[in-house]
């Protein structure tokens, strides 16, 4: 097996005082309730925040290292006290929460001039996400959850008689062979009915104690709870359904027309769920080479980034490499899927991926280099991590914007075949939004019927599925066509209510992709205040500021459909495109 590479991140158990830690964020949040000077005030959070660093690089640390190996004991130890340490940690910021409720309004208002006002309005989302009285359910939601990804982190799949990883075996979804295709989706999906009931006995334990989490704080339901936990202030569940109803009127046929074109391209009557990640006849874009040789090409774009954009993506990658901050290989027992996480003590991201030798291992290194660059820029001009660290959707306008911007750049990966890449890129990212969508309504539909069975639940699926992706077919695949797919997205088990947040931040992404088209220096210049403000502001106030349209609008969701689709007619060089 490929061991993790060398990090200067804190290895599992690294030594933690994590009560004197506790203890110094209590002494200043007892200094903030005695503060009578604006000075003694700003003085008590600036300590209390370096507190939280460190509490937050331990965190990220320990649960990275967990993600690495999962079945590593030492790492499940270390994953474990953290995991048990979740009550205490959330008990310290509500404590300081709670003290921040109780500062007289001149002290409020000399914290909001500093810190601004956004972020007081997310310390009060959080304050009312927690009690002292939920810390034991708090830590079975956390233990439920290491429970879930150490499964799907374990998963072996047998495929073509080699024992295979899931995102290995995904990697032959994309293969030019409708056969291989066939049998690796197959393969895939049988692993998950093979552990179907254990992965809905999972998802039905984190529902109820979710549910009982929110009725302990008096919340009618755990989606009004996940809404303060996203730390959401200036948008609600009802601007989201909203938000819905546009991709479905605006997006959906634009994807129903992309699907056909797909079919007519494979010289197919119609796609079938294993023809969907590929664009065309012939091998999909794949790079050049491994994770080691993608790293190098990155390096050389980035650099050249930093020349003719006047970024630090350069500066940024090469420490990254140097002081091994980059996991991106895929190998047996590492957890799933990719990942950002920022060590503010440290002032470095670190990014987690598994790379399968597809098309996608570019757009996930680029993503999560976007989220990289944004805790990077942040840190080195705003004070305070609560204002450096973004609600989810913004965070997301910075990865997968990056995604966009970093096309003139493919050639480095993709060769002569960089131009199907950037259409087939386009495409997929279009075709994303209903299933973001998708996903979304789903767990609005379980959270509004906790007590539902996993049966029903199939069942709220398999309804939403054929509503925004109507074109679906999982023809001979049991566990797809039962209305079980769901239980492949991570999110749904780990960030309950998170997934929306990539549509909000597609629609921001694709209208910076437009403008790069018209004014590449624009583009950059706006994607570097996004990167610079980072949290200091509500998502909708940064996206204004940055010059461009509220997603919320379901005016702006038509103009990004009809422009997108455009620009994708022009990529595929079709007949009519525009110029």
């Amino acid at each position: 097996m490929t061991p993790a590479p060398e990090s200067t991140l804190p290895v599992a158990g690294a030594p933690f005082d994590l009560e004197e830690s506790l203890r110094l964020a209590q002494e200043a949040s007892l200094r903030l309730r005695e503060a009578t000077t604006a000075e003694a005030a700003v003085r008590a959070v600036l300590d209390w925040d370096g507190a939280m660093a460190d509490q937050q690089t331990w965190s990220a640390s320990q649960s990275i290292r967990f993600r690495q190996d999962t079945g590593d004991e030492k790492a499940r130890a270390a994953k474990a006290r953290l995991d048990a340490s979740a009550a205490a940690l959330a008990e310290t910021r509500r404590v300081f929460l709670a003290t921040l409720a109780t500062v007289q309004p001149p002290l409020r208002a000399a914290l909001a001039d500093r810190f601004g006002q956004a972020v007081l309005d997310r310390w009060a989302c959080e304050l009312r996400s927690f009690n002292p009285a939920i810390g034991e359910k708090l830590a079975e939601e956390q233990r439920l959850q290491s429970e879930a990804m150490a499964l799907t982190g374990g998963a072996r799949v047998d495929f073509r008689g080699a024992s295979l990883t899931l995102p290995a075996v995904a990697a032959s979804l994309t293969s030019p062979d409708r056969e291989t295709r066939r049998e690796a989706a197959a393969a895939r999906w049988g692993w998950f009915a093979e552990h179907r009931e254990t992965l809905d006995r999972q998802f039905d334990d984190l529902v109820k104690v979710r549910a009982s989490i929110a009725a302990e704080l008096g919340r009618p339901s755990f989606t009004e709870l996940a809404y303060d936990r996203m730390r959401r202030t200036d948008y609600g569940a009802a601007d989201v359904a909203q938000f819905r109803a546009a991709i479905e009127e605006h997006v959906v046929p634009l994807v129903e027309r992309i699907r056909a074109r797909q079919a007519t391209a494979l010289g197919l009557d119609g796609l079938s769920i294993f023809d969907e990640g590929v664009q065309g006849p012939g091998q999909s874009p794949t790079p050049g080479g491994d994770a080691p040789w993608m790293e190098d090409r990155a390096s050389e774009m980035f650099r050249d980034v930093d020349q003719t954009a006047g970024t630090r993506l350069g500066e940024l990658f090469d420490r990254m490499r140097e002081e091994g901050l980059l996991d991106l290989a895929a190998r047996e027992g590492k957890g799933a899927g990719g990942f950002c996480s920022f060590l503010p003590s440290l002032g470095v991201p670190f990014i987690f991926a598994n790379f399968n030798g597809t098309a996608g291992d570019a757009r996930v290194f680029t993503h999560e280099m976007g989220h990289a660059y944004q805790g990077f820029s942040s840190h080195a001009v705003l004070e305070l991590g609560d204002q450096r660290r973004c609600t989810s959707e913004t965070a997301e306008i910075h990865s997968m914007s990056l995604e966009f911007l970093s096309w003139p750049w493919m050639e480095l990966f993709f060769g002569d075949a960089a131009p199907r890449f950037r259409a087939e890129h386009l495409a997929q990212q279009i075709a994303f939004l209903p299933y973001g969508c998708a996903i979304d309504h789903f767990q609005h539909l379980v959270y509004a019927a906790p007590d539902a069975t996993p049966a029903g639940r199939h069942t709220m699926w398999s309804e939403v599925e054929q509503r925004y992706l109507p074109w679906r077919d999982w023809g001979d695949i049991p566990h797809g066509k039962d209305g079980a797919a769901w239980q492949a997205q991570l999110h749904v088990y780990q960030y309950p209510f998170y997934y929306i947040d990539y549509v909000l931040a597609e629609l921001v992404a694709l209208q910076l992709m437009e403008l790069s088209l018209r004014d590449p220096a624009a583009a950059w210049a706006s994607y570097q205040r996004l990167c610079d403000a980072g949290g200091s502001k509500s998502f909708r106030t940064l996206v204004q500021e940055a010059g461009l349209g509220d997603p919320f609008d379901p005016e702006i969701v038509r103009g990004v459909a009809e422009r997108s689709g455009a620009t994708l007619t022009a990529l595929w060089g079709e007949p009519g495109a525009a110029s």
